[in-house]
């Protein structure tokens, strides 16, 4: 019989981590003060933040669609595996002639 090597919790574990980066990635940088850093490097960083607006709605969108492949992927593998359990557990995979 052949094996058919089907990643599904690779690929759970992928939705999982993709969700993650959306949650994370409208969240600012904290803990330090303009005098940890220096003012160019904090200036620097808040220009940064500025100007990835537009990256994070393309990221988060992005993230949104393959986090929705994901998760149609691991229902498929589920279907798949629940309909060739189903199926063994008949009449053995095929019916016999004469039955």
């Amino acid at each position: 019989m052949a094996e058919i090597d089907m990643p599904g919790d690779e690929v759970e574990r992928l939705g999982g981590l993709l969700r993650r980066v959306v949650q994370l990635i409208d969240t600012k940088p904290s803990g330090f003060t303009v005098e940890d850093v220096g003012p160019p490097l904090a200036r620097s960083g808040g220009t940064f933040d500025d100007e990835w607006k537009d990256g994070r709605v393309q990221v988060k969108r992005n993230t949104k669609d393959l986090t929705d492949a994901c998760d149609a992927i691991v229902k498929a593998f589920d279907d798949f595996d629940r309909q060739m359990g189903d199926s063994l557990k008949g009449d053995g995979g095929g019916s016999r002639p004469g039955r």
